[in-house]
């Protein structure tokens, strides 16, 4: 039986500011049934904090320990593959407060594009140690050209998540990846990617929750990033149709991003976790 729970959030467990089917009842059945649960998501751009007062507005259940943003996997593998930043140079931080507040939670030092901006025009130029981007709704040209200078300089660069695009009210949006790929362009360097469907998400996710890998279920509304990455993880997975993905697309799936569950609602995987 699942012990433990891997939630992504938008198309899952919330559309904007409405819950989606099944999905408040679903978790507190998991809960009910002594799951513990993980809220992952690649939005770099929120604190885990504003993240938990959006779910509690909504009727779920959560705090801020219980929510894994892409910025706080960035930092843990920033400091796991170069502990000697921790303490010395400032880590530039590109991208909305999730950013910077998750890299000042692992202990380090955090400078933002402007200020490397306007040191430089003073004739200061700072030392960066790494530069970390993630997605921010105010992210403008001045970020990406510090973050390009920093890359061309040979600093360590860490991209929160890879997404092409962000879904909005409007429509399809340009997302992280596509900012990403703009620094990308213009240092001809690629970044170490993190968030979902990347490995270290679902490594850091499963340290968090501590349970077994195979009682683990990774629940998600996209194939290609929440359901590929856990199986990439070795992790079962289910897809919900409340999102992105629908039942003719997980048939159709290559096996590499096919689900070991599809469910309309979340609260249609009651039985995974024993819930009556």
């Amino acid at each position: 039986m699942i012990s433990g729970l891997l939630c992504d959030l938008d198309g899952v467990v919330y559309r904007g500011d409405q819950a989606c089917e099944g999905a408040v009842a679903g978790l507190q059945s998991a809960r009910d049934a002594g799951v513990d649960v993980l809220f992952m998501t690649n939005n770099a751009s929120r604190t885990p904090e504003m993240v938990a007062r959006h779910l509690t507005r909504l009727g779920v259940r959560a705090d801020e320990d219980e929510i894994l943003t892409a910025s706080q996997v960035a930092a843990e593998v920033l400091g796991e593959e170069h502990p000697e930043l921790g303490g010395s140079l400032p880590v530039l931080a590109v991208g909305g407060e999730g950013v910077a507040r998750a890299l000042e939670d692992a202990g380090f030092a955090v400078v933002a594009p402007d200020e490397v901006a306007a040191a430089a025009e003073r004739g200061g130029a700072r030392e960066l140690g790494a530069v970390v981007q993630g997605y921010g709704p105010d992210l403008g040209v001045t970020d990406l050209t510090e973050a390009a200078y920093a890359v061309r300089a040979g600093v360590p660069w860490i991209a929160t998540n890879d997404d092409a695009t962000l879904p909005t009210a409007r429509g399809l949006a340009p997302g992280n990846g596509s900012l990403v790929a703009a620094v990308a362009h213009a240092t001809d360097r690629r970044p170490r990617v993190v968030g979902k469907p990347h490995r270290p998400a679902y490594d850091v996710g499963l340290r968090r929750l501590g349970h077994p890998r195979g009682q683990t279920l990774m629940v998600g509304d996209r194939l290609e990033t929440d359901i590929a990455g856990a199986r990439a993880a070795g992790l079962p997975s289910a897809l919900v149709l409340t999102g992105v993905c629908d039942r003719a697309e997980a048939e159709a799936a290559p096996d590499a991003q096919r689900p070991d569950h599809v469910a309309s609602t979340l609260l249609d995987l009651a039985d995974l976790w024993g819930a009556p």
